[in-house]
């Protein structure tokens, strides 16, 4: 219903306000006490958020809006300003902290330290992301393309993000493209291995 939609969301962005001001309340502390220079300062979350796109209300799509999350890194040494399109996952900020504050890692640690793409000298860390939703979604991207499949429909969706990057026009039925889904599907049943994801695609 419309109603429904609009009430939700008005809630959305009167949670992102909220957040907002407590952000600044913080940012204004560490001013005030004199550490923000020797603060390192990690904005995240768990996961994005659809409001609207696709359709689609909350997290439960692997569609960029839901999976990707805004990550913003400050502090001393790292370039004001700067962005980057590298492919990174949220277990990665634990080595990113570790080495920032001097601290050695412990055995068993998946994660890459994003710092060398913060200080410029490397443009990533991962060639690949690899992105579930409970049993009923598997995707993975190099970055421009990405694979989205639905084993429960048996459905494939293939997009480009250079040119696509609201995923709205799927390109896996075009002839043209059956070696590079055959390419895709054959990464995503690497990262199966590699992660010990049984479910079948």
């Amino acid at each position: 219903e419309p109603a429904i939609i609009r009430d939700q969301l008005a809630e959305y962005y009167g949670m992102i306000s909220h957040m907002d001001d407590q952000v600044g309340r913080i940012l204004q502390a560490l001013i005030e006490s004199g550490r923000i220079e020797n603060t390192y300062i990690i904005y995240t979350a768990d996961h994005g958020l659809a409001v609207g796109s696709h359709g689609l209300l909350g997290k439960q799509s692997l569609y960029e809006h839901s999976m990707g999350t805004p990550m913003i890194i400050a502090g001393p040494g790292i370039p004001e300003g700067k962005s980057s399109d590298a492919l990174v996952y949220l277990l990665d900020l634990f080595p990113t902290i570790a080495q920032l504050a001097d601290v050695p890692l412990p055995k068993g640690v998946e994660g890459k330290s994003l710092v060398p793409i913060m200080h410029g000298t490397s443009t990533g860390v991962r060639e690949s992301l690899f992105t579930t939703y409970e049993k009923y979604m598997r995707a993975v991207t190099d970055g421009r393309w990405k694979l989205i499949r639905y084993p429960h429909i048996n459905y494939t969706q293939l997009f480009d993000l250079k040119i696509d990057p609201d995923e709205m026009t799927n390109l896996a039925e075009r002839p043209e493209q059956e070696r590079r889904v055959e390419r895709m599907l054959a990464l995503l049943e690497d990262w199966q291995k590699r992660t010990d994801d049984k479910t079948p695609l």
